[in-house]
Formats: C-alpha cells, sequence, structure tokens
C-alpha cells in the first residue's frame, strides 16, 4: 500500500470515520461512517464496561463499481477526501 494511502487511512480511523465498500444488488457503493470506529459500525452502541453511548451515521456514495477491485481503487481518495475536508476544521494546536 502506498504510505499516503497509509497516512490518510490511519488518519481516519484515528479520528473516527470507518470506510467500507458496501454491495448494493449488482453493485457496489463506498460508504463512510462518522462514528463508527467506536460505535463499532452500528448506529447506536452501548459499551457496558464504561456505560457509555455511542451514534455513528451511514452517507453512502452516489458512484457505482461493477466490481469490488474498481471500489478498492479509489478508497485512497476517498480517505484523501475526508483528511482534506476535516484537518482544516481541527484546532491547530493550543491558543496562547
Amino acid at each position: 500500500m502506498n504510505p499516503k494511502t497509509i497516512f490518510y487511512s490511519k488518519w481516519c480511523i484515528d479520528n473516527d470515520f470507518q470506510v467500507y465498500i458496501k454491495p448494493e444488488s449488482y453493485y457496489y457503493k463506498i460508504a463512510i461512517r462518522k462514528g463508527g470506529i467506536t460505535s463499532n459500525g452500528r448506529d447506536f452502541y452501548y459499551d457496558r464496561e464504561t456505560g457509555m453511548e455511542y451514534y455513528s451515521s451511514e452517507k453512502t456514495g452516489s458512484v457505482r463499481y461493477k466490481t469490488v477491485e474498481m471500489a478498492s481503487a479509489k478508497l485512497h481518495d476517498v480517505y484523501k477526501y475526508l483528511y482534506e475536508e476535516n484537518a482544516k476544521r481541527l484546532p491547530e494546536g493550543p491558543s496562547k
């Protein structure tokens, strides 16, 4: 895997974005679940050990891919998009 793809995918995991390929009928789409890491890929997850409730939401892309391989080839672009769109909203560091 490309080092930049590893960087972007790790950033997505660290920032609670679950990115995956979702089969739909005879084609595949790329789906993004914000909060998907902490919610174990569910809309709602209750952690009995901590008593915490976790919520997530899924957005499914509009592009249809004929094969999993075609969708997989676009994952780098999705990771990069999420990084670029969300990293600029994050604070750069502690304020003085």
